[in-house]
């Protein structure tokens, strides 16, 4: 079963109604980190923002300092500031009681120099937004998000039989009382895992739902006797956890401009714009993997998991090319199914508009209708040689953030799996590491 909802309007909010703020930023894994603030501090927090430690959103996934990064280091990683966006404020139901409202605002980072820190990923994402803007164009994104759900405190899979529709029923009330303009939330295919489907939004607000989402989530469940974890595949014999980023494009006049009703060929009526949008996400589909596959643990295959080409296709039902080119109430749109649910929204967001504008920009050729012509990386080393080693797309997505991202992803990830025996122990370490920190 699924609970489901329509006709979602986002309501702008005012500090005044909140008697506590919980203010958050993500860090380079997509967890938010942060505090609340009680009513009377707001208004400083507001005009002065909020000191916190800078390693504290650049460190290893389970908060691990890194070391490697030593330009950093050497300052003693001063703390910076959280400049909230006020715009992001939005209720968290879940956690008001009686006549007391609790709200949430999402911030950027302020290094210590006063500037806004490029390589923080929802910084890094508004710049590509940015960018997009300058070719007159904008992104709105819908998602299909899967997690894993298990008895609370325990690797036992929610069984398909149990009932579980008080706890859908919550968690669809909870996100809509939240400002989140969920569709859906049902059961997946199989034991142990939930499908969430997100309504279309343009831009940042679009990442920003998905950031307050996954912590609404996990506390609603744990609330109601449930562990759950966006670890990518947490259990060998499941498949893995899926997570569908569903794109269109508008110009200024908000038309789609994916779509182009003169043709009528096997590219589903993609506009020339939309094949180059195409064409660049797979021209760059290895170092994309990087960004949207951002752990050991997305590249442990079992034979229930089927893998994707550097592909796309007009056919719903061939699930092994990344791009699937498909229809809405509003015209063309595009299904990347490169991400996995343990990956950082903004980073992926962030990667995604770069590789996709590099394609208008250059105008690239889109191939033939699942030919695939890059190459599939099959670990995270892989995958980050691949976007190290890729200059333009570095300079495009930002040198200082891609630095600063492989430097964490080696040295806490790739490094601690050099002397693991075999595929037992490294999955066992892979849990150990993931599990409960995404």
């Amino acid at each position: 079963m699924a609970a489901t909802v329509s006709g979602f309007t986002q309501v702008r909010h005012e500090l005044d109604e909140f008697d506590l703020v919980l203010v958050t930023a993500p860090d380079m894994h997509g967890v938010a980190r942060g505090r609340f603030i009680f009513k009377s501090s707001l208004k400083g927090f507001v005009k002065n923002g909020l000191g916190i430690a800078q390693a504290s959103l650049f460190s290893g996934v389970q908060c691990d300092i890194p070391m490697v990064l030593v330009e950093y280091s050497q300052e003693g990683w001063a703390s910076g500031t959280l400049i909230p966006d006020i715009s992001t404020l939005r209720p968290l139901s879940y956690l008001s009681y009686g006549d007391k409202k609790v709200g949430q605002l999402i911030c950027d980072y302020q290094s210590f120099t006063g500037e806004r820190e490029i390589s923080m990923s929802r910084e890094m994402a508004l710049n590509q937004l940015q960018n997009l803007r300058k070719l007159g164009l904008d992104i709105s994104m819908a998602f299909e998000l899967e997690f894993s759900i298990f008895k609370k405190g325990t690797l036992l899979p929610v069984s398909l039989n149990e009932n579980l529709d008080t706890l859908l029923n919550k968690l669809l009330t909870t996100l809509s009382e939240s400002g989140i303009p969920v569709i859906s939330v049902g059961r997946g295919t199989e034991a142990g895992k939930l499908q969430i489907t997100i309504e279309t939004q343009k831009g940042i607000e679009a990442a920003d739902s998905l950031h307050r989402l996954r912590n609404i989530l996990r506390s609603v469940c744990v609330s109601s006797g449930y562990d759950i974890t966006y670890m990518t595949k947490p259990l060998p014999g499941f498949t893995k956890n899926r997570f569908h980023f569903i794109m269109t494009l508008s110009n200024e006049h908000e038309s789609n401009i994916l779509t182009n009703s003169n043709t009528d060929d096997s590219i589903g009526k993609l506009s020339e714009v939309g094949q180059q949008w195409a064409a660049g996400l797979l021209n760059y589909h290895s170092a994309l993997t990087a960004l949207c596959r951002p752990t050991i643990n997305c590249y442990s295959f079992g034979t229930e998991d089927t893998e994707i080409s550097a592909s796309w296709t007009c056919n719903e039902n061939l699930n092994t090319a990344r791009l699937h080119i498909g229809s809405t109430t509003k015209g063309t749109c595009i299904r990347d199914s490169l991400p996995t649910s343990a990956c950082n929204p903004y980073i992926a967001l962030g990667g995604l508009l770069t590789a996709g504008m590099a394609g208008i920009s250059n105008k690239m050729l889109l191939p033939l209708e699942m030919s695939a012509e890059e190459e599939v990386q099959h670990s995270l080393p892989e995958a980050l040689d691949s976007l190290e080693k890729d200059a333009d797309f570095v300079n495009a997505l930002g040198s200082k953030f891609v630095h600063r991202y492989i430097a964490l992803k080696r040295e806490y990830e790739t490094e601690k799996f050099k002397n693991k025996k075999d595929d037992v122990d490294s999955f066992e370490h892979e849990r150990s590491i993931y599990l409960h920190y995404l």
